[in-house]
């Protein structure tokens, strides 16, 4: 890219495309706090070899996003793992067209959180009270808290989708949401309060990361592993590659 050219910014993080199932995959571009419209545009999936599962497939636009759906046959019959790519060729208002690429990686189930507003409230009544006009939810804070989360798991050697019991992490989700938003209260108002309560739930998430232990799908079965395997915790790292995998 030109030094010229603008920098725009795709928000991507690493992608999880669930084998045989028909999903919608998208490309949300920022530019100056705002979405960048692509005039038009191409996305091609590559499989762990390098083949493209999809190739230069025209996306649509969609609420000035770019999107694709991968058919559920797209996927079918491919292997398991990590190692995929997924490139978007996108033409963006400056009238250059920008190739943004990400890593994914082919799973039997993603990883989904099981707190919502619901549980937030359960802790602080007054929530709702407290939260800005413009926003109906804490869904914002919830899914930082969850990419975090993911993050960090990924980060020590979990891989997330081979996790079989996600209410284990149902404490570490809730007290880092509310970490974050007590955190953003405390920019504007409580004296001091709402900085507490972050502190508070800082440590409450801390202590929570450190006896977390879950259910674990060590050979990629698609079922937690039982015999004899003790819950896996997320602080020791585990080498999780080799033919095992591909399955």
């Amino acid at each position: 890219m030109s030094t010229s050219e603008t920098l725009y910014t795709a928000r991507l993080s690493s992608d999880w495309i669930e084998r045989g199932r028909a999903q919608t995959i998208k490309c949300p571009v920022y530019r100056d706090g705002a979405l960048a419209v692509p005039a038009s545009g191409t996305v091609s999936v590559f499989n762990a070899a390098g083949a493209a599962v999809v190739d230069a497939q025209a996306v649509t636009v969609a609420s000035s996003v770019a999107e694709y759906t991968l058919s559920a046959g797209s996927t079918t019959g491919e292997s398991l793992g990590l190692g995929w790519r997924i490139e978007w060729t996108l033409a963006l208002p400056d009238s250059v067209s920008h190739v943004f690429r990400v890593d994914a990686g082919l799973v039997r189930r993603r990883l989904y959180p099981v707190i919502s507003d619901v549980d937030l409230k359960r802790r602080h009544s007054d929530l709702d009270d407290l939260r800005s006009s413009d926003a109906s939810s804490y869904q914002d804070f919830l899914d930082e808290a969850w990419q975090d989360l993911i993050d960090r798991l990924s980060a020590r050697g979990s891989l997330p989708f081979l996790i079989m019991e996600p209410g284990a992490l149902r404490r570490c989700h809730l007290f880092h949401t509310l970490q974050l938003i007590f955190l953003d209260f405390s920019s504007s108002a409580g004296d001091g309060r709402y900085l507490d309560l972050a502190e508070q739930y800082r440590k409450e998430f801390e202590d929570a990361w450190g006896q977390l232990r879950f259910s674990y799908d060590y050979d990629h079965d698609g079922e937690a592993d039982k015999d004899g395997q003790e819950k896996k915790s997320p602080h020791a790292v585990v080498w999780l590659g080799g033919s095992r995998w591909h399955r």
